[in-house]
């Protein structure tokens, strides 16, 4: 595993300053990172990626769709091409990442991050914590991106360089960790999830956020654990829409496979099948009712038993990219992982004061 020391990137104004100034400050690890992803879909795909970004934008209506919901957020992207020096189709493409498995029908990919959420009690508030599982070609682009909006308000997100996100963390206490639901139906007309988490994080309470993610049509089959203050939910989004799964309990757990949504992709095919995602459920299942602290949260992700940790290792292609650990009072605590938690220091990544 391969980390880069500056991991911390502050980033203010406009959405189109904020991505230019991310491609601008990270304009080499962009570079290093798409020829990663370069290489990586010619092998795949069996031809240039620049052909396969092609056919891939020109298949979907992704573009409209961000527009109609997130435009501020298609500039950011545009400004990171710019900063970077690197053309807009191919730093979209690149944070089109749950709809390239499903548009390339990516067989053997393991989707399996972990999460799960915790509603306040015993004079904390609500914690939110999750390992982000990835391909091992995303190492080495860990960053944790802070950003200022115009009227002031801060995201912290885990992503990686050249991306607008992965999970986070707003200024107010609203988090959101997600979870890859490759067997549910998608659309090539709908919002990516890149884009549905950073319009979450826009929002400033739990029910703006159920309220936008409700409201926009979605590209990819996606969990989605938000909380805010004293309480968490979750829900499963396909093109079917939204459906509630977490049990109204105020604690849940969740991992690759749908507990309550019914909109199945009937002639897809699942590439990691459910048996991982289970045991890795049921683990976190049996540690979940005794997780009070963000310190318990990140001893759990760490845990290689299931495994909820993954590291890289010669016979797979994949490793917990980063872990994040949220409490979501306002402002909130985060702690990210970039990388393994188990073999990772995690560092303090709240809003700048």
């Amino acid at each position: 595993m391969a980390v880069a020391p500056d991991l911390i990137v502050d980033v203010a104004g406009s959405g189109r300053d904020r991505g230019r100034a991310h491609g601008e400050v990270l304009r080499g690890r962009i570079a290093d990172a798409l020829e990663r992803w370069d290489a990586e879909v010619g092998e795949r795909m069996g031809i240039p990626a620049a052909d396969y970004v092609a056919g891939l934008l020109a298949a979907t209506r992704f573009v409209p769709a961000i527009e109609a919901s997130t435009p501020e957020l298609l500039e950011e992207v545009r400004g990171i091409a710019e900063g970077s020096g690197v053309s807009f189709e191919r730093i979209l493409a690149y944070n089109l990442m749950d709809e390239e498995w499903w548009y390339s029908q990516a067989a053997g990919h393991r989707h399996s991050c972990s999460l799960l959420a915790v509603a306040a009690g015993q004079g904390r508030g609500a914690l939110l914590a999750q390992n982000m599982d990835l391909p091992e070609v995303m190492d080495g682009g860990q960053t944790v991106l802070r950003s200022t909006a115009p009227d002031g308000g801060q995201t912290v997100v885990l992503t990686a360089a050249g991306m607008i996100g992965l999970t986070g963390c707003n200024s107010d206490g609203l988090g959101v960790c997600v979870n890859t639901l490759s067997m549910l139906n998608h659309s090539p007309d709908g919002l990516p999830v890149a884009f549905v988490l950073r319009g979450l994080l826009e929002r400033r309470t739990l029910a703006g956020a159920e309220a936008f993610l409700c409201a926009v049509p979605h590209a990819s089959g996606q969990h989605y654990a938000i909380g805010s203050g004293d309480d968490v939910a979750g829900f499963e989004c396909s093109a079917g829409g939204v459906v509630a799964s977490d049990g109204g309990q105020g604690r849940f757990w969740h991992t690759n496979h749908p507990l309550a949504s019914r909109d199945v992709d009937q002639a897809g095919d699942d590439p990691a099948g459910t048996a991982d995602s289970q045991v890795r459920l049921d683990r976190l299942a049996e540690a979940g009712p005794d997780i009070e602290t963000m310190d318990d949260c990140e001893q759990l992700l760490a845990d290689r038993r299931a495994p909820l940790c993954v590291a890289p290792e010669a016979e797979h292609k994949w490793l917990t990219f980063g872990s994040i650990a949220m409490e979501l009072t306002s402002p909130p605590a985060i702690r990210i992982a970039p990388g393994p938690p188990d073999r990772t220091a995690w560092l303090d990544a709240a809003p700048a004061a």
